[in-house]
């Protein structure tokens, strides 16, 4: 299955198996399988004095790393994991999950509205139950030139206006680029469509293609070519991040989610079916639905978090939660075609 493509902020975020490991001391012990921020020292210390434990936290790169962790030992190594809600389909699938007791995560209620019902949100539910806490996210939308683009553009077809042609930076993925035609099509899943689907979204792309100066593939790549080229648009595959980046360099830009929805990943807290104190688990994921902590997630990830507003996503927003799509190798054949049109 593949992976949700991320920007990760550091080098040491990409290392495989980094850990910390609090210092033995306590009878109860919570072990943390986690992405790079997502159980910082500073809180794993606070949480530990609170609930008088060891917390062990292993940061993994890359969504492959904690499939093999977790399968591996069937759960038994780790008592949460953090996971996207397009992976968590295949762990709940296979047995390796625990559902929460919501009673005991008392800060979900006093989550952002969009993530409070999570009945609602796609994904983290199986058969009535909860298997998954949503804790960070971040969007997929257009980054803009303030100096240039005087009227923020509102819809994924500025990518297709021609006052803009040669002018718009584009993201080298097949999957998200159909995704997104498909949005402005006005289909309602843009991650199955049919074959004629799939030749009518090819052919909007092709006429894309001709505004687009050249596709990127990291933000870093993105950066520079905006930096020594004339770009008023950007496709944002790397959302917030993108934009801290920019910014950080001194680019005059701004961003915004698309009125036909923007794709979104969402990163959950997940509890292994070999979840060795479940109420400790369960307090884990309480503890860091804390205001303060998500607002510290947000400045020091760029990510969106799930207690305090952030730029990822202003309450109107329509976020389109990724899923894995129809067929990954047919879209990617087809945008091979599309970069090789003339």
């Amino acid at each position: 299955m593949r992976s949700i493509s991320r920007f990760l902020l550091s080098a040491a975020a990409a290392v495989a198996a980094t850990a910390f490991v609090a210092a033995p001391g306590f009878a109860k012990e919570l072990r943390i399988l986690a992405w790079e921020g997502y159980a910082d020292p500073d809180w794993v210390k606070a949480f530990e004095a609170e609930c008088k434990c060891d917390v062990s936290v292993v940061f993994i790169g890359t969504d492959d790393e904690i499939w093999a962790k977790i399968k591996g030992s069937e759960g038994k190594d780790f008592d949460l994991f953090a996971v996207n809600t397009a992976q968590l389909q295949r762990y709940i699938d296979a047995g390796l999950t625990t559902p929460y007791d919501l009673d005991k995560v008392p800060n979900q209620k006093e989550t952002l509205e969009r993530f409070r019902d999570l009945s609602k949100v796609t994904g983290v539910m199986r058969d009535g139950k909860v298997m998954a806490i949503p804790y960070a996210f971040d969007s997929i939308g257009i980054i803009y030139d303030t100096d240039k683009v005087k009227e923020a553009p509102t819809s994924w077809k500025v990518l297709w206006d021609p006052k803009y042609a040669g002018k718009v930076l584009g993201y080298d993925n097949g999957e998200h680029n159909f995704t997104i035609t498909a949005l402005t099509m006005g289909i309602a899943d843009p991650f199955n469509l049919t074959d004629d689907q799939l030749k009518e979204a090819e052919t909007k792309l092709i006429d894309m293609k001709k505004n687009v100066l050249s596709f990127y593939t990291t933000a870093d790549e993105a950066l520079q070519l905006y930096q020594h080229n004339d770009i008023d648009i950007i496709f944002a595959n790397y959302g917030q991040q993108q934009v801290k980046t920019m910014l950080d360099a001194g680019a005059h830009i701004a961003y915004v989610n698309p009125s036909e929805g923007a794709p979104a990943w969402l990163d959950t807290w997940a509890m292994t079916s070999g979840v060795q104190d479940k109420e400790l688990a369960e307090s884990w994921v309480n503890f860091v639905l804390q205001k303060q902590i998500g607002q510290q997630l947000s400045e020091r990830t760029g990510f969106g978090n799930t207690v305090v507003p952030f730029d990822s996503a202003k309450p109107g927003d329509k976020l389109v939660w990724l899923r894995d799509v129809e067929d990954p190798t047919r879209r990617a054949d087809l945008w091979n075609e599309v970069k090789a049109s003339p």
